[in-house]
């Protein structure tokens, strides 16, 4: 019964602290850079006003004529090294590419947590508009976690005609919910899912920010098959968000859709002929 009451008290004191082992499982190691993949790419450092480092990659066109920007946002677990194969594929079909990870991540400075994430998100989209790194059109692409995020910062009423479109691969609806849905998978944490899930933040939840996103055409993508966050997320953010808007249904892996050309050319058809 000790053991117990102790659980309880250790994952309602996760909850209240914003829950960084559940949201954030970051690592500081790379296991790659760009040059290993052939790419060039520059190294930036983006500084809050508090001081803290932010640590990115930029990665140019690879072709003469430049197509767009795309400003990657990554999903909750290692760093920009591990996600880099999402996008290391653009330069080649003519775009821009900017990566950042969130503090505590690779070597961005600092302890993850969700409202310092946004801030993050936040940092790195007023620099591509000051560094004049911006060929239009701006697309925000977001996956997992990075979807989520992108989602509460872009719906935010300041950031109104910041980028031109948005990507979200695999989003989730809430804190809470996802939250729900990851401790109901197992048999243990179940019963205290309702203990844990109403403790999470609801500051910034993507449901009550999608709408934000119009006028910007939306594209959300979510695979029936994701084990990480349920289809019903994906579905249940279309429902809401504001025209122009499309849903793609996918098939395979939590956010491996970019793996398969099929999926690439459907991302360059959305950003050729919606972003525009």
């Amino acid at each position: 019964m000790a053991l117990l009451l102790r659980l309880i008290l250790l994952l309602a004191l996760l909850g209240l602290s914003g829950c960084s082992g559940l949201f954030f499982q970051p690592m500081s190691d790379w296991v790659q850079n760009p040059a290993r993949q052939g790419l060039d790419y520059e190294d930036i450092v983006l500084i809050h006003p508090d001081g803290q480092r932010i640590h990115g990659w930029w990665l140019p066109s690879a072709t003469d004529e430049v197509r767009g920007t795309v400003y990657h946002l990554h999903g909750n677990a290692q760093n920009i090294s591990t996600h880099l194969m999402n996008v290391a594929w653009l330069p080649d079909q003519g775009y821009q590419v900017l990566l950042i990870d969130y503090r505590g991540y690779g070597l961005s400075e600092g302890e993850p947590d969700l409202a310092g994430a946004r801030k993050d998100i936040q940092l790195g989209l007023d620099w591509l508009y000051a560094a004049d790194r911006v060929d239009p059109p701006l697309v925000v692409f977001g996956q997992s976690l990075g979807a989520s995020l992108a989602t509460g910062v872009l719906g935010r009423e300041d950031n109104a005609g910041k980028g031109d479109c948005v990507i979200l691969e695999a989003p989730f609806t809430s804190y809470q919910t996802i939250t729900r849905d990851v401790m109901r998978k197992s048999w243990v944490l179940w019963p205290f899912s309702f203990v844990v899930a109403p403790l999470m933040p609801d500051e910034a939840n993507p449901i009550a920010r999608i709408g934000g996103i119009a006028p910007r055409p939306l594209l959300i993508m979510h695979s029936i098959d994701d084990g990480i966050i349920p289809f019903e997320h994906g579905r249940a953010l279309y429902e809401a968000a504001g025209e122009p808007k499309t849903f793609q249904r996918l098939k395979g892996g939590h956010i491996q859709s970019t793996q398969a050309q099929d999926v690439r050319q459907r991302l360059l058809d959305f950003m050729d002929e919606d972003c525009s």
